[in-house]
């Protein structure tokens, strides 16, 4: 049995890496104590018997030299080495690369005058293992999705308390929420918390595994112990990716999405023209703005599932200030954006429900972004693939809509409240504001006017937004904003926001038919499919502050709810509590009636710790919540205050915070317990987003914008493989997370390698699923097995689809189903004729005759060879010769065809067809080669049959001149003859040219 616990290299800074490695073992081409190196961007790791040590380099005066911006003498290459020692490892440990992971491409090293040393066809390896580090221990290397990745599987019964990792030529090394960092001129690394779980009796079970740093010696921790009868399995690091925006000016975060290929959205504006937009998308070029350094347009991008790309990526505005406040996808994959602008030009669609800028009052929002005419709501949705727009519209009156400017504003970001959805139609919802007394409504709407102040709106447009199918104002007479809109099961509408108003349109039946006190409530609200009726509303809240932020709604049409409280916040029986917290959760019964459960979670201070962005009931009815908190939100509001003392679990991304972070946090059903909770953030700069609402899909990932970076800071976690790693603006730019909670029950994944090659196929499986039980694998070609991590070996060539069901029949979600397909490649057929030239008998010409060939390499039997693919080639002594045609089709598949040809002594003939008396040096001196005819006698006719040359020594060649004068450029007759070495005479004739 085994247990592991694992590193993952987390670059940032310099050092981003988005490929796999290449672990290339030393042959003899390097010197000890070097067993194998790898290379990513900037940096080499080498592979000693005890320890890993990494260069990293930086050549970008090489660059400027080239650029012309300094001179070579002044360029300087820069170079920081650190090495990480296994200290008390066995230095004979055993280091050989895993078989299965072989790569297709290899590698030749052909350096110095030393031959020994000369290697060729070097394969590299995915994965390398050091057997018997340390007693029981053994160390695997290698690379996932682009990330170097160490596991140190200990054996049952090993001492994992022998692992000591001494760290040498760091600048810094310390401890950061429970992450190991590590300093150097040239790169910043962090290697992730370890995380480690055990199947015991079938069951998964969490193993807390941590750090101790003592000095510059690291070692590994069980706080909890675990079971050494039982493997121990390494936890996949649970962020999927973490990535700036890659944009050159200021650009702050604000809403994020996804779509059914789990790819992400993320949307926040941009000062300026250094957003890094994609060719093709929809509009590329920065339309302006207002308020000098604070002009805006929103940006758009569309993330890789894995976050290593873009899809598209645009700005969307006219030529004053926008914000978006919302994204939703739809489900053919068009974007849907909804916010606010201040602009009378920004883009409509063709059929636009209303092409016209309604304007309103000046308003300033988040200390610098400038409304000077006022605000209208936009709704924007996209074709697919982002290079155009399928609809757009402005909604509103005369006054500011869309912008939450009233006194229930509490927290940062507030004013970019309201949501967008969607249903399977396309069409498209919005939940928002407006101060407008002739906001468009429809006939016979619930509340048809204004109610005084501002009032919160609820609007359904077709799925082109041409057309407004109905539009209903929701409030009362002082303030009311329309933060979250969720389509019910049965068909109606499911509204929650904040109101101070004590006349809001909640039904009698309702939890809380009046207002409850203080400054200000939530409420929700059930509207009919038309938005003719409110079917049942109430208040939420204290006798102090509260707010509803984000609604959700189960299969049964129950209600739940989140937001921050002050006052003493109901908190049912049998549920996970902190008493006396500021941020709560609460299930009501469908007609809202009454509380189903509610609880308070938080530091247990009335001062609220976070501005909630996202929430989920998931299939499990498991309950989901992310927000953030901070400086930032202190700094607008003294009474909100920081994620500092909120709960966290055990396997938490973070345990511990600076208090200006993101908080993620996941409940059993029925608010039981809880599941787990993290802290996500960076070490200095203040995380937060500016506005705007964020998303977790139905599998329980969250999909967030964060405004990352602000100060030009560099310390937002990403991945090493996403598309920016770096803030490459002076302040902030967007960052977008991808997280994952597997909560559900079994969620299956997997890994093949490899996953294409040549036929036969030996792929081996290796299995990433969670929370299963069991598994059945379907190779796609009539196999099947029920091995935790087969293998399998694809005989025929073709493309093979690969099932993986991961099952656990206690889960709620009994099984998770993935699929992947491998590609196994035919071989070509080498094949090739040989013939002798007919004007020199030890000359030959070598046609191709291979089928599906590409690529081709020749060697002659004589040392020789040649990479063309129809060649000629002299031998200079007679003999037998075995030539062989290597070839590779396109997908690098070989194959090999050798046949014997025998040089025979009295063939040995080298005729030149031309020669060039002009005194180069070069081709001066006509002189048939031959080694193996004795008596040779070489004569020379011109072409009036007269004798212009003679030479009975085979050293000696005609210089083009008879009798001291240069001869004409013309053909000549020559004639060889004399005696071979099997006794027999020869005799042979040909033309020669001479060229003047």
């Amino acid at each position: 049995m085994k247990a592991s616990v694992f590193g993952t290299l987390l670059l940032v800074s310099q050092l981003s890496i988005a490929q796999d490695w290449a672990f290339i073992p030393n042959m003899g081409q390097w010197d000890l104590p070097v067993l194998a190196e790898t290379a990513g961007s900037g940096a080499k790791l080498y592979l000693e018997a005890n320890a890993l040590t990494w260069q990293f380099e930086d050549r970008s005066d090489i660059h400027r030299v080239k650029e012309g911006e300094i001179a070579l003498k002044d360029a300087v290459y820069r170079s920081h080495v650190y090495r990480m020692h296994f200290q008390g490892a066995d230095p004979s440990a055993q280091i050989t690369p895993v078989d299965h992971s072989m790569q297709k491409t290899y590698y030749n090293f052909f350096h110095g005058n030393d031959h020994s040393r000369w290697k060729g066809g070097v394969h590299g390896y995915g994965e390398m293992k050091y057997t018997g580090l340390y007693p029981g221990i053994d160390l695997r290397v290698y690379s996932s999705g682009g990330n170097f990745k160490y596991d140190l599987e200990i054996s049952a019964g090993a001492d994992p308390g022998i692992i000591r990792l001494e760290y040498d030529g760091a600048d810094s090394l310390y401890l950061f929420q429970d992450e190991l960092h590590i300093s150097t001129t040239l790169a910043h690394i962090v290697e992730h918390k370890p995380v480690a779980w055990q199947i015991i009796k079938e069951k998964k079970v969490s193993v807390s595994c941590n750090y101790i740093l003592d000095d510059n010696i690291l070692s590994f921790h069980f706080p909890e112990g675990y079971d050494p009868l039982y493997p121990i399995i390494i936890d996949p690091s649970t962020l999927i990716f973490g990535s700036y925006s890659g944009s050159t000016s200021d650009n702050w975060g604000y809403s994020a999405t996804y779509d059914s290929e789990g790819n992400l959205y993320g949307a926040g504006i941009v000062f300026g023209t250094g957003y890094p937009t994609v060719t093709g998308s929809f509009q590329t070029t920065y339309a302006g703005g207002e308020g000098g350094s604070f002009a805006c347009d929103v940006s758009i991008s569309k993330f890789t599932a894995d976050g290593t790309d873009l899809v598209y990526s645009t700005y969307l505005g006219g030529s004053k200030n926008e914000l978006p406040h919302s994204l939703a996808v739809d489900s053919s994959g068009q974007l849907i954006v909804y916010g606010t602008t201040g602009s009378d030009d920004f883009p409509m669609g063709e059929d636009a429900y209303d092409n016209s800028f309604g304007g309103g009052d000046n308003a300033t929002v988040t200390y610098v972004v400038q409304f000077s005419e006022g605000t209208d709501i936009y709704l924007t949705k996209f074709t697919a693939d982002g290079t155009d727009i399928i609809g757009s519209t402005y909604l509103g009156g005369n006054e500011n809509d869309g912008m939450n400017l009233g006194d229930i504003a509490f927290n940062y970001g507030d004013h970019a409240r309201g949501e967008v959805v969607t249903n399977t139609a396309g069409d498209v919802y919005v939940a928002s504001c407006t101060y407008s007394s002739n906001f468009p409504v429809s006939p016979g709407a619930a509340i048809p006017a204004l109610q005084g102040g501002q009032d919160g709106i609820v609007a359904h447009f077709n799925a082109d937004l041409s057309s407004l199918v109905w539009s209903t104002y929701l409030g009362g007479s002082i303030d009311d904003g329309a933060y979250s809109i969720r389509l019910a099961p049965d068909g109606t509408f499911i509204v929650g926001g904040s109101t101070n108003s004590n006349d809001f349109p909640v039904t009698a039946g309702g939890l809380n038919n009046s207002f409850q006190g203080g400054s200000m409530d939530g409420f929700l609200v059930r509207l009919n499919a038309t938005g003719t009726s409110i079917l049942e509303g109430t208040y939420i809240g204290t006798d102090s502050y509260d707010q509803t932020f984000i609604v959700e709604v189960d299969e049964e049409n129950n209600v739940y709810c989140t937001g921050q409280t002050s006052g003493s916040y109901p908190v049912t029986a049998g549920v996970y509590s902190n008493p006396g917290s500021s941020q709560y959760i609460s299930k009501l019964e469908p007609d809202l009636s009454a509380l189903v459960f509610s609880t308070v979670f938080g530091s247990g201070s009335a001062t609220v710790n976070m501005s909630p962005t996202a929430m989920l009931v998931d299939q499990c009815e498991s309950v989901y919540v992310a927000g953030w908190g901070g400086t930032v939100n202190s700094g607008w509001n003294p009474a909100t205050g920081s994620v500092s003392g909120m709960p966290v679990t055990a396997d938490a991304f973070s345990t511990t915070t600076t208090g200006s972070d993101f908080y993620f946090i996941v409940f059993k059903k029925d608010l039981t317990d809880l599941l787990y909770a993290t802290f996500y953030g960076s070490p200095v700069a203040a995380d937060h987003v500016d506005g705007g609402t964020s998303r977790f899909d139905k599998k329980g990932v969250i999909y967030e914008a964060v405004c990352a970076g602000c100060g030009g800071f560099d310390d937002f976690p990403t991945t090493p493989d996403a598309w920016s790693t770096t803030n490459n603006s002076t302040n902030c730019n967007l960052g977008v997370i991808k997280y994952e909670f597997i909560y559900l029950g079994p969620s299956s994944g997997f890994s093949v390698s490899p996953d294409e090659g040549c036929a036969p196929l030996n792929a081996s499986f290796t299995n990433s699923s969670l929370a299963a039980t069991s598994y059945f694998w379907d190779f796609g070609d009539g196999t099947t097995s029920e091995e935790s991590d087969p293998d399998h070996v694809y005989t025929e060539p073709g493309t093979y689809t690969i099932m993986l069901i991961a099952l656990d029949p206690e889960s709620c979600i009994p099984e998770d189903t993935v699929y992947q397909t491998v590609e196994v490649y035919g071989y070509p057929e080498a094949l090739f004729d040989m013939t002798v030239d007919p004007f020199s008998p030890i000359a030959y010409n070598f046609t191709d005759q291979s089928v599906d060939a590409a690529t081709w390499f020749w060697t002659f039997g004589d040392g020789s060879s040649s990479t063309t693919q129809n060649t000629f080639h002299i031998y200079e002594e007679p003999g037998v010769y075995t030539v062989c045609l290597f070839i590779e089709n396109a997908n690098g598949c070989p194959d090999t065809i050798c046949q014997e040809l025998t040089i025979d002594a009295v063939s040995q003939l080298v005729v030149p067809n031309a020669f060039s008396p002009n005194g180069d040096g070069y081709n001066d001196i006509f002189l048939p080669f031959n080694f193996s005819l004795i008596g040779f006698e070489l004569k020379i006719w011109n072409r009036w049959g007269e004798l212009v040359f003679e030479s009975n020594d085979p050293n000696i060649g005609w210089d083009g001149t008879y009798k001291g004068i240069d001869q004409e450029m013309d053909t000549y007759v020559y004639t060889v003859g004399g005696l071979g070495e099997d006794g027999q005479d020869y005799f042979f004739k040909g033309n020669i040219t001479l060229v003047r």
